[in-house]
């Protein structure tokens, strides 16, 4: 038989391609199976990873609950009460009193109930939500800023008045937008 003959022959040609078809698909295969083992491989570190990544319990999610309860670490915000108010930064006592200095910039909302107030308007001792991101220096670059009204006082609390006992108060005056907040 000659070798030309057959190297042209269609049932060599036919074979070839056959091998061409299964090297192809045993490439797709192989790079399906590198892909997928990438995929896991990520998904797996960041499962370990999940607490910080969601910024959890120092020690995870199923790790001595009893204890677990106040761990969760602060990065994007904090609630607490100003202790300190300098230039565009304050100063917040948070949980565990820890401190979390909190930049003020012109992107940030200042809100007290339904009213935009300015940083003027902080006092030391306010009881503060924050919301914002951390930056390079540690701080919260701060997007949102609730101030809470006061809590009221036991003296504050009015009983409301008995069905024998009329109520004789004239209904008070509601604040005007201009008037923020007085206290």
């Amino acid at each position: 038989m000659d070798i030309n003959k057959f190297l042209q022959s269609k049932n060599f040609k036919i074979a070839i391609a056959c091998v061409a078809v299964f090297v192809a698909l045993f490439l797709v295969f192989g790079l399906g199976v590198y892909v997928g083992i990438k995929k896991a491989d990520f998904s797996f570190k960041w499962a370990e990873q999940y607490h910080n990544n969601f910024a959890g319990p120092a020690g995870g999610f199923l790790q001595d609950l009893g204890r677990a309860g106040n761990q969760f670490m602060e990065s994007n915000g904090v609630v607490g009460k100003i202790i300190q108010i300098g230039g565009s930064s304050i100063t917040v006592q948070g949980r565990n009193d820890t401190e979390r200095i909190v930049a003020i910039t012109d992107r940030t909302t200042i809100k007290y109930q339904n009213n935009r107030i300015g940083i003027e308007n902080l006092k030391i001792g306010d009881e503060v939500v924050i919301i914002g991101s951390p930056n390079q220096s540690g701080q919260i670059d701060a997007m949102l800023i609730r101030v809470m009204p006061p809590a009221p006082s036991a003296n504050s609390v009015q009983s409301a008045p008995s069905a024998s006992q009329p109520e004789t108060q004239e209904p008070q005056e509601t604040n005007s937008s201009a008037d923020l907040r007085t206290n």
